[in-house]
């Protein structure tokens, strides 16, 4: 049973069945479960008509559930990406294949054993059907060598390709006709080369071949042994077929099978913790700033399908295309694909169009003489890089920046960094930069030092670890995360200038009770020059989520590092059943207004603004037609739910 859970679970979490999928797959294995009891127990069952019906039946249902997918991929996939962007532009439409077509006709060619005319069209019908994601990746091969695209190693890879499937075609209609072991040798070869090929460096990779070369070498041996005069062979085609019926009864009927058994005994993993103050970028808003840089209009997205959230929002226009970080809203990457345009400008202008371009964006930029701009021409184009300075005046060393490309009037590249902004501007943040001159200058004295030159070096947001941190840098090289809500310190490191007169453990004490943490409540652990404070006696019941706060140093070096992290040694207790999120997803079906493609689920921490922590179902659900993942948090006990992405 644990093994049919994890096979069922593997194909939700990783989407690669849609539920049109399942339901077809499901019904028509059942449908031939029951014609192969029937032939079995009546006996004068007409061998010669009925398997012919059958089979056209199961191929037109099969290649409904074929058109359902390809007008979901083609929906929300772009006929350009699909070389180089094979997967998952065609994920499902070749999983469809691989679980769908291979197993449903496989089962068609196991109960209609005894057929002996007609199967030649049967086995040209499917072989055609099978080859066609292959030809289309040839076709796509030949749309790239036309635009100039295409570099040797993917020349090799084509005539690689074409070799291997012409010749296990050619091999296989040979040994159709009349079996040689001059032909049956080299076709079996090639098979089993290929699929060892295909395991050692990934089947998926390479489906559209995989998958065909996987069914010819089924049906080669599934053509062999019917034309096998063994009598001991033959005695056992009608128990073969008994049991295969039986078995794909149990497993695949669609009203309770050995799965639903399974996923109902099965305990459930707890998977994602998630911060519920977090505010997540919507796709809109991301089109939104994506044109408000680029001026196009028209922005395609392609959604990862073993993402669940967007943790970056994946854009193509015709002339750009465009990486937002999926939380912060940060722009991590613009990059034109076509000619620049307009005339060429001035290094002042491209200055000022770099500023202006942020503040169409919606920033608010800190005060000029705060901003270090450096700028740099290579051949044609002239960069623009801006860094923030320190508090003192100097220069922030860093290594990846707000940096603009410009060729002509044309924005080329452009990478952004949250450090140009005051962060009282910046989302979702609830402190201001008074309040962190305020905050360092407590830290600090409790240090025994004076307040370095130090500037906001990045904001980084998240959902399941913490949601906003500011980074600060200072002039002597001391690291410094805050919390962006609360104005906590969660991290420093650096060198301290009074190590050798500081009491180390008091400074540790000092930490915490800065803190408001009750010492006496808490414990001590130490390994070498780490030291670790946890709470004692917590109970695996308390649904509050745990921190360690960690401390690293030597008494004879200056290095002092602290860190608040989440304990992961102390997690509530959970025991939910798989099965329990078909619940959740009845709880939201009834209300959303678009027809589900796909769907799993992720058992979920959910933490509040108090750390307060209840189990939920995320359920991650994929409209038909569209790329992008609608989120659902779904209580365990009440079954409210909250859509995360509307």
């Amino acid at each position: 049973m644990e093994i049919i859970s994890r096979f069922v679970l593997h194909i939700e979490n990783f989407f690669l069945l849609s539920h049109f999928s399942k339901i077809i797959i499901q019904w028509t294995l059942t449908a031939l479960a029951v014609y192969g009891l029937v032939t079995f127990f009546i006996r004068n069952w007409d061998d010669a008509r009925a398997p012919i019906y059958v089979g056209f039946a199961v191929r037109i249902v099969l290649l409904i559930g074929l058109s359902i997918e390809m007008l979901h991929q083609a929906s929300i996939t772009e006929i350009t990406t699909v070389y180089y962007d094979r997967q998952p532009s065609l994920r499902q439409f070749l999983h469809f294949l691989f679980f769908g077509y291979i197993i449903v006709v496989g089962f068609y060619y196991i109960v209609t054993l005894k057929q002996k005319k007609n199967q030649g069209i049967f086995y040209t019908f499917d072989i055609a059907v099978m080859a066609l994601p292959a030809l289309q990746l040839l076709t796509s091969f030949f749309f790239f060598a036309i635009k100039g695209e295409l570099i040797l190693a993917d020349v090799i890879g084509f005539l690689i390709m074409f070799t291997i499937i012409g010749a296990s075609l050619y091999l296989f209609f040979q040994n159709y006709w009349e079996f040689r072991l001059e032909t049956i040798i080299p076709f079996y070869l090639i098979i089993g080369i290929c699929l060892i090929l295909f395991y050692i460096t990934g089947i998926v990779d390479l489906m559209e071949v995989s998958n065909l070369i996987f069914f010819l070498g089924l049906l080669m041996t599934y053509h062999l042994i019917k034309r096998n005069k063994f009598l001991l062979l033959q005695k056992l085609k009608q128990p073969f077929q008994l049991t295969m019926a039986i078995l794909f009864l149990a497993l695949s009927n669609p009203l309770y099978n050995a799965a639903d058994v399974a996923l109902a005994n099965t305990d459930a993993e707890l998977r994602l913790r998630y911060f519920e103050t977090t505010n997540l970028m919507q796709l809109e808003e991301a089109k939104t700033l994506a044109t408000k840089i680029t001026k196009d209009g028209h922005f395609s997205f392609r959604q990862p399908e073993t993402q669940d959230f967007h943790n970056r929002y994946w854009l193509r226009s015709k002339n750009y295309s465009v990486d937002i970080d999926g939380v912060s809203g940060v722009v991590m990457n613009v990059h034109r694909q076509t000619e620049p345009e307009g005339k060429t400008l001035s290094v002042e202008e491209y200055v000022a169009l770099s500023k202006q371009l942020l503040e169409q964006m919606g920033r608010t930029l800190i005060e000029d003489d705060q901003i270090y701009t450096t700028v740099t021409e290579e051949e044609s184009r002239v960069h623009v890089e801006m860094v923030p300075k320190y508090s003192d005046g100097s220069v922030l060393d860093g290594w990846m920046n707000t940096s603009f490309s410009w060729e002509k009037e044309s924005l080329m590249q452009f990478h952004e960094r949250y450090n140009l902004y005051p962060v009282e501007t910046l989302k979702d943040i609830f402190i201001t930069s008074e309040g962190i001159e305020l905050i360092l200058h407590q830290w600090y004295e409790m240090l025994g030092e004076e307040v370095p030159g130090y500037v906001v070096e990045n904001v980084t947001y998240g959902y399941s670890n913490r949601t906003i941190e500011i980074n600060i840098t200072t002039v002597n090289q001391h690291t410094i995360h805050l919390d962006g809500r609360s104005g906590e310190i969660l991290y420093f490191s650096g060198e301290l200038a009074n190590y050798e007169t500081i009491h180390l453990q008091e400074l540790e004490n000092q930490v915490l009770t800065s803190k408001n943490i009750q010492i006496d409540n808490w414990e001590r652990e130490g390994i070498s020059n780490f030291w670790k404070w946890r709470e004692k006696d917590r109970s695996p019941e308390e649904k509050k989520l745990s921190f360690v706060h960690e401390f690293s140093y030597s008494n004879d070096e200056p290095l002092f590092t602290y860190s608040k992290n989440v304990d992961y040694r102390h997690q509530p207790s959970t025991k939910v059943t798989v099965a329990t999120n078909k619940e959740a997803y009845k709880a939201v079906a009834s209300s959303i207004d678009f027809i589900p493609y796909a769907s799993r689920a992720r058992l979920t921490h959910v933490i509040d603004e108090n750390d307060e922590m209840r189990l939920a179902w995320l359920l991650v659900i994929q409209p038909y037609k569209k790329a992008e993942h609608r989120l659902y948090l779904v209580d365990i006990e009440t079954k409210e739910w909250v859509s995360l992405y509307e």
